[in-house]
């Protein structure tokens, strides 16, 4: 698809591939979604665990122990419960912090054509921590008991290696994604050297130099990997965004299950962001997903909306599909101004 510039202006995209330049779009909108979701709960607290003690002398008791650590006075005063949520809490919001701010520079590089700094960014989120994220997700008690455990090696990427695809399929049992992502094609993308169309290669090729280890992955004779790379060329953007969308969709979902985890969100904010992603995906996928979306729109909403200025009403063209899901507005196909419409608030 290469509807653009309803959710990013067109200055900022004139360096992505114009058939890419939706996705780019698609994929800022999922980073933006989440931060809001990040905001709003820092703001309200909604991490934070309060503990009621029994009484005044017992909360004195936990506050001396508590000067050392507040964890281990929480878990020898019986409130291992309250220590654990949170310590899930806390990884929870430190995690998903540092994954956005780390997609944020990656899309913005990509905007710039510096596609190898954008893929040494993606390299830590997608394949380090998303797998965490997944695991608290899918796991919470195999994940805390690990966490908690002593020993940092069992959390290490290596001893993670053959659970990759069980911990992505226990999380996406626990998302509203059914058949959109599949946890073997999450892997495979991400982890499989073999996999000559997925990530894994280009991702080495940008964080070293030269590559050995692998035929796959081997460095070309009197070479450097991407050093000498042309940054006008788009096989790069070509490769990456075959899949970033898909990711990123998938990695918004856990993000949304781990906060409405931290604190129950009001369901129809929720359902509204799963339709609002999904519908997305499809408009990105195009042909007869595009198609089907604008037919689901234009039956719902179609009949009960019109511009305000001149009373036309609303034509669900596939750009302004993408603008109802991606920026909640839409043109009107008569007089052409930009329109509100909360599309949120349908939920």
């Amino acid at each position: 698809m290469t509807t653009t510039g309803v959710l990013i202006p067109r200055r900022r995209l004139a360096r992505i591939p114009q058939h890419l330049r939706l996705a780019h779009e698609y994929c800022y909108f999922l980073h933006d979604e989440c931060a809001r979701m990040l905001v709003e709960y820092e703001g309200a607290r909604a991490h934070w665990v309060t503990v009621t003690f029994q009484d005044p002398s017992e909360a004195e008791a936990l506050e001396a122990l508590a000067e050392e650590d507040s964890l281990t006075a929480l878990r020898r005063a019986g409130y291992g419960d309250a220590a654990r949520r949170i310590v899930l809490n806390t990884i929870t919001m430190g995690m998903v912090s540092d994954t956005l701010h780390h997609l944020f520079e990656a899309l913005s590089c990509l905007e710039k054509r510096k596609s190898v700094v954008a893929l040494n960014l993606l390299r830590k989120p997608l394949t380090d921590s998303l797998v965490y994220l997944s695991w608290v997700l899918g796991d919470e008690d195999g994940f805390y008991a690990a966490f908690t455990a002593g020993d940092p090696t069992v959390l290490a990427p290596s001893r993670l290696g053959n659970r990759r695809k069980e911990i992505v399929a226990q999380a996406l049992a626990r998302t509203r994604l059914g058949a959109y992502v599949d946890a073997e094609h999450v892997c495979e993308t991400l982890f499989d050297a073999r996999n000559g169309v997925g990530l894994y290669g280009l991702f080495q090729h940008a964080v070293h130099l030269v590559t050995v280890q692998r035929i796959e992955l081997r460095t070309s004779p009197e070479n450097f990997n991407f050093i000498f790379k042309d940054p006008s060329e788009d096989d790069i953007y070509e490769g990456l965004y075959a899949h970033l969308p898909y990711l990123l969709l998938y990695l918004a979902h856990v993000v949304l299950e781990l906060y409405d985890r931290v604190k129950p969100m009001e369901d129809g904010a929720k359902t509204a962001f799963v339709v609002r992603s999904l519908f997305g995906a499809d408009l990105v996928h195009g042909d007869e997903n595009a198609v089907s979306v604008c037919a689901t729109l234009s039956e719902t909403l179609a009949p009960h909306i019109r511009c305000p200025d001149c009373r036309a009403p609303l034509g669900v063209t596939v750009h302004n599909a993408c603008r109802l899901v991606f920026t909640e507005n839409f043109r009107c196909t008569r007089c052409r101004r930009v329109q509100a419409l909360p599309f949120s608030w349908l939920f």
